[in-house]
């Protein structure tokens, strides 16, 4: 009698740990956002609001604990945090209108800048095992980055989503 208790209480055990799993599963597939690159222009990305000052974006990077690194375009310059001291803002991100920041969870950014102030935010997201992302996000080709949108309607590999509707 208490080996058919045991036994049962074994099936139920594996039966809530599957789906346990088929959940997890099923959230993956659902709730969470697919790869690609998100396009913000209107409102921005969460505390990444458009129209900020570049010392405002500084600021609202260095929160972000998972961005260890800065790359500026036009000049070209990479900052890395080698300790728990932020990122202070350098000649060349004052100069620059292009700031690439990498995540280590995933989450790239690009940030564009026009008058001093932050006019789109583009979020890189890879899953499920893809490693290769836009070439956005590793170059600074001015021809890409002048003209953003017609790279991301007409060259851009991964898919792109925006916060608006743009006409191909």
């Amino acid at each position: 009698m208490k080996n058919k208790g045991k036994t049962k209480q074994r099936i139920l055990q594996a039966s809530f740990g599957i789906g346990l799993i088929l959940f997890a599963v099923l959230i993956e597939f659902l709730a969470v956002h697919p790869s690609g690159i998100y396009s913000y222009t209107q409102q921005g990305y969460k505390e990444f609001k458009i129209g900020l000052s570049k010392e405002k974006v500084l600021k609202k990077i260095n929160k972000q604990k998972t961005i260890r690194t800065i790359r500026v375009c036009d000049p070209d310059r990479v900052f890395e945090l080698k300790s728990r001291k932020p990122f202070e803002m350098e000649e060349e991100m004052t100069l620059s209108n292009y700031w690439l920041c990498f995540g280590r969870t995933g989450k790239n950014f690009l940030f564009l800048f026009k008058d001093e102030l932050l006019e789109r935010v583009l979020l890189q997201r890879l899953r499920f095992g893809k490693k290769e992302g836009s070439i956005l996000f590793v170059q600074c080709n001015p021809e890409f980055l002048n003209d953003m949108d017609h790279y991301l309607t007409t060259r851009e590999k991964l898919d792109v989503f925006y916060d608006t509707k743009v006409s191909p």
